[in-house]
């Protein structure tokens, strides 16, 4: 844990918005408001652990935390899907511990009530079907399991993007004061979501490639394409294609497209 925690880093505006607290009296309010996303992130974190996934770099800023994994992208459905929510079980282990704390009189109500506060907003938002947050990832799991891994790309950042709009839409119907948090958090969401499809084809790139050099003995379901249709390549898969009347194997076609 020694070793992630040097991988943790705080974005600068995140810096500046705790030096701007401190100075107007709302300190304890970010600071309950970090404790809450450290805390979330170190469920993912941990389930990470037991799973052996290398932990790049952990980014904390205004919208939450965000782990960026050194590892590959074909790892087995049921990890992702339990990093994924490994997060909002730590936040329910945390309400626990408030509640038991608060309960035995060790912290006050106004304390247990901030925190409870801000942790059920970062539950709430991170249960949205938007990239990058954890509910795309639940999502993401589902759509790989259905579906083909370029068109479940596709997909995640075309139902991120309609959630968004009718989020926009209800706030300009309803009226909402419009915050310069919600700018700031919207204009990180649709930055990262442009990332998501432009970086489409790199992502698809390397999973094939990662199929290409690596054996995964733990795949024991199947997919057959007609033809040398490399778009409808699925993970946790072994992909057969059928072409001119013979089966061919993943391997044979991805050496002929990166040798």
């Amino acid at each position: 844990m020694i070793a992630i925690c040097r991988k943790v880093k705080l974005s600068p505006f995140f810096l500046l918005i705790i030096f701007i607290s401190f100075l107007s009296g709302l300190f304890y309010d970010v600071l309950s408001f970090l404790f809450v996303i450290i805390m979330h992130e170190i469920g993912h974190i941990i389930t990470s652990l037991i799973f052996k996934w290398k932990v790049k770099r952990v980014d904390i800023t205004l919208c939450g935390g965000f782990i960026t994994y050194d590892d590959v992208i074909d790892k087995p459905f049921k990890e992702e899907l339990l990093v994924s929510i490994s997060g909002f079980l730590a936040q329910g282990l945390l309400f626990i511990i408030l509640f038991t704390l608060n309960k035995a009189y060790i912290i006050d109500a106004s304390s247990f009530f901030m925190i409870n506060k801000y942790s059920l907003a970062i539950f709430l938002f991170n249960l949205l079907p938007i990239y990058p947050l954890d509910g795309s990832k639940i999502l993401s799991v589902i759509l790989n399991v259905l579906m083909p891994y370029k068109r479940s790309l596709k997909c995640l950042f075309y139902v991120s993007l309609l959630i968004i709009i009718l989020i926009v839409i209800t706030i300009l119907l309803k009226d909402v004061k419009i915050e310069a948090s919600y700018v700031i958090i919207f204009s990180f969401i649709i930055k990262k979501l442009i990332s998501l499809y432009k970086d489409i084809p790199h992502l698809f790139n390397r999973l094939l490639f990662e199929r290409y050099i690596y054996y995964y003995p733990d795949i024991n379901k199947y997919n057959y394409i007609k033809g040398n249709n490399l778009s409808l390549f699925k993970r946790r898969r072994k992909n057969y294609f059928y072409i001119n009347g013979h089966y061919h194997s993943e391997r044979s076609i991805l050496k002929e497209r990166f040798d």
